[in-house]
């Protein structure tokens, strides 16, 4: 076969596997009808107001066809106090008007970001670090809502509260706690 039969092969078989390539039930992904997902992070001030310690949480909805709806936003302190319920305080506008009080569904394949810096007072050392629960549900079995954190650092104007340039940033991922079927 000659050098071109053989590139109009392997782009026909490349093409052709790219049907199994997304993630579904079938292939062992994990699916449910709702969850919650928790995450852990922070949010102060250091350095005499002049350093930000934050964490934004990055929510995916990976399915290709079903919303998914975020029922419920839960931050916990340290020593497992309630610092945050968004059935008593309000949903929580999450950024570029995403998600909040009046429309908390993620569409298929939409994302949603929350930065604890958003809605959160600055916590006391005592208090960190927290942890955030997102519960959720949806209309039928879908790929589990995919959430992952950030933790940024950044310098701040102690006077007019300004965000100034990104000092550091680590990233993880949250865990499912809860899942219905």
């Amino acid at each position: 076969m000659n050098k071109l039969g053989c590139v109009v092969a392997g782009v026909a078989l490349s093409l052709a596997s790219t049907g199994s390539s997304f993630a579904g039930e079938t292939e062992g992904e994990t699916t449910a009808r709702e969850g919650v997902v928790s995450c852990g992070g922070t949010n102060f001030l250091r350095q005499s107001g002049t350093e930000i310690h934050f964490t934004n949480y990055n929510l995916r909805n990976l399915s290709s066809t079903t919303p998914i709806r975020i029922d419920r936003v839960v931050v916990f302190a340290a020593t497992g106090a309630v610092l945050f319920d968004s059935e008593v305080s309000g949903f929580p506008v999450f950024e570029s008007n995403r998600l909040g009080p009046a429309d908390q569904v993620l569409d298929p394949k939409q994302n949603a970001q929350l930065g604890t810096d958003t809605f959160l007072a600055f916590l006391a050392e005592e208090l960190r670090p927290l942890q955030v629960e997102f519960s959720w549900s949806a209309p039928e079995r879908v790929l589990t809502l995919n959430v992952s954190r950030d933790r940024i650092v950044r310098q701040r104007d102690p006077l007019t509260g300004q965000q100034l340039e990104e000092r550091a940033r680590d990233g993880g991922a949250c865990r499912n706690v809860s899942l219905r079927r």
